[in-house]
């Protein structure tokens, strides 16, 4: 596998990930609360009664999302790993890793923008952020 496709399965799992992610959330519409609109007339249907929380836990049985989102999780991890490794590899981290760090610390740029700069996924790029400003603050408290 090559970086490229690598970063374009990411990507795609990125994306996958949050279809799953607004699933779920509609699925928990069912059985959060709801607000009542006094101006829109309600239609009751006589004496029929349905259990939300069983209806939620039952479409989210028949849906798997839990089990999709953590599978999809796992996957990203392992190929922002491997992308990581790579990149060390081919000795292009280091610029790279400057260039995400000036974008965002100087320039004050979304990771949206960042992403489409450097050709990675925004979470990608959130991943190596968060690396180099973890190795600076443990290197600034050894000072």
């Amino acid at each position: 596998m090559t970086l490229k496709e690598a970063n374009r399965e990411l990507k795609s799992l990125d994306n996958e990930y949050n279809y799953w992610l607004r699933e779920k959330e509609q699925l928990m519409s069912i059985v959060l609360p709801k607000s009542t609109d006094l101006t829109k007339g309600e239609r009751v249907d006589g004496g029929k009664r349905i259990d939300r929380m069983a209806k939620y836990v039952e479409l989210l049985e028949n849906k798997q999302i839990d089990a999709t989102l953590e599978y999809i999780q796992r996957r990203r991890n392992n190929l922002m790993n491997y992308i990581d490794e790579e990149l060390k590899l081919l000795g292009e981290y280091e610029p790279l890793e400057r260039k995400i760090i000036l974008m965002r610390n100087e320039k004050r740029m979304k990771w949206r923008e960042i992403a489409m700069i450097s050709g990675y996924c925004e979470r990608q790029c959130q991943r190596i952020y968060d690396k180099y400003y973890k190795r600076e603050t443990k290197r600034r408290t050894k000072l």
